[in-house]
């Protein structure tokens, strides 16, 4: 399983039998897109199977999707070769931190500066900031050990077993 930043603040998921891609903005492929904008004129979807923009279950390519919405915005939870996996916006998981699951990896688009200690309760092995104010989110997070990289790769058995910071740059 490997995440890794695409331009214009984009991500690719990619799994061993499929691809997912988080608010696509340039010509890509892929099995699924994930649309966080609620906008998805914005998205580029070309050669993608399956679109989604909203709340339900969904599977494709052997992830395993779960589209939640709360308020106004989605997040998102993946099973990527067997490594779940929480997605979101980080005033959203923010709110709604006491109401979600814990994952192995949460990974929160950081589109404003706040206080991210409350997302420690969502996360068992790794957290991923990325987008305009990820590198703020990530000091606000508590961890030392922040590592800056531009793709995270990992199996459910390579996990580490404290939590690991990533910044995505």
């Amino acid at each position: 399983m490997e995440i890794a930043l695409l331009p214009n603040n984009s991500l690719k998921i990619k799994g061993k039998n499929a691809t997912i891609l988080v608010d696509p903005k340039d010509k890509t492929e892929a099995n699924a897109a994930l649309i966080f904008s609620g906008n998805s004129k914005e998205a580029n979807t070309n050669n993608v199977e399956v679109v989604i923009d909203g709340p339900g279950e969904f599977e494709t390519g052997g992830i395993k999707i779960t589209g939640q919405r709360f308020e106004d915005e989605m997040l998102y939870s993946l099973s990527v070769d067997s490594v779940s996996i929480l997605i979101g916006k980080s005033a959203v998981l923010e709110k709604a931190h006491q109401k979600l699951k814990e994952a192995n990896i949460l990974v929160v688009k950081c589109e404003e500066v706040s206080e991210a200690s409350s997302l420690t309760s969502l996360v068992t092995n790794v957290v991923i900031f990325y987008g305009e104010n990820a590198s703020e989110m990530g000091k606000t997070f508590g961890q030392e050990n922040v590592k800056h990289l531009s793709k995270y790769a990992s199996t459910i058995d390579k996990l580490p077993a404290e939590v690991e910071t990533i910044i995505l740059e």
